[in-house]
C-alpha cells in the first residue's frame, strides 16, 4: 500500500497544511471574534471598556490558544466533541458571562467593588477561552464529520 507521503511527495507540507487547517482556522476565528468586537462590529458580552482595553489583548491570545488545543484534542485525539462537550462549554461560558450580565442590571453579587472587578477580569479572560473551546470543538466536530470515509 503506497502511503500519502509517498503518493504527494511532500510529508512535511501536508502536515504544515493539515496543521493550519485543523488547528489554525478555528484559532484565527476566535481571534477574529474578539477583535469584531474590541472594534464593534459585533457584541460577544456587555464589556466594561477598561478591562477591554487593559486585557483584550491577552484575551484574544487565550482565546486562540483555547481554540488551537480544543480542535488538536478534539481532531488527532480519540476524543469527540459530542453533546456533553459542548453543553459543558455553553455553561462555563455561561458561568463566566455572569458577572457581566448581572452589573448591567445593578447587580453586583454583595462584592466590594474592587473585589467585583477583579472576579470580572477573570471571567472576562475565562469567557474567552470558553470561546476559543466552543469555536476548536465545534471545528474539530465538523473536520471529523466530512472527513469521515462512509459520507452517504
Amino acid at each position: 500500500m503506497i502511503d500519502h507521503e509517498e503518493k504527494t511527495g511532500g510529508g512535511g507540507v501536508w502536515r504544515v497544511a493539515r496543521l493550519l487547517a485543523d488547528q489554525g482556522v478555528p484559532a484565527a476565528l476566535t481571534a477574529g471574534l474578539n477583535v469584531a468586537q474590541r472594534l464593534g462590529y459585533l457584541t460577544l458580552l456587555p464589556l466594561n471598556a477598561v478591562i477591554e482595553k487593559e486585557y483584550g489583548n491577552y484575551a484574544v491570545l487565550l482565546g486562540a490558544a483555547g481554540a488551537f488545543v480544543a480542535s488538536a484534542t478534539f481532531t488527532r485525539g480519540g476524543r469527540r466533541f459530542g453533546v456533553g462537550s459542548f453543553l459543558l462549554a455553553v455553561i462555563a461560558s455561561l458561568v463566566t458571562a455572569t458577572p457581566f450580565i448581572l452589573h448591567r442590571y445593578g447587580i453586583d453579587l454583595g462584592l466590594a467593588p474592587m473585589h467585583f472587578a477583579l472576579a470580572a477580569t477573570f471571567a472576562y479572560l475565562g469567557f474567552y477561552v470558553t470561546v476559543g473551546v466552543l469555536v476548536g470543538g465545534c471545528w474539530a466536530a465538523v473536520v471529523r464529520a466530512f472527513s469521515r470515509q462512509d459520507l452517504y
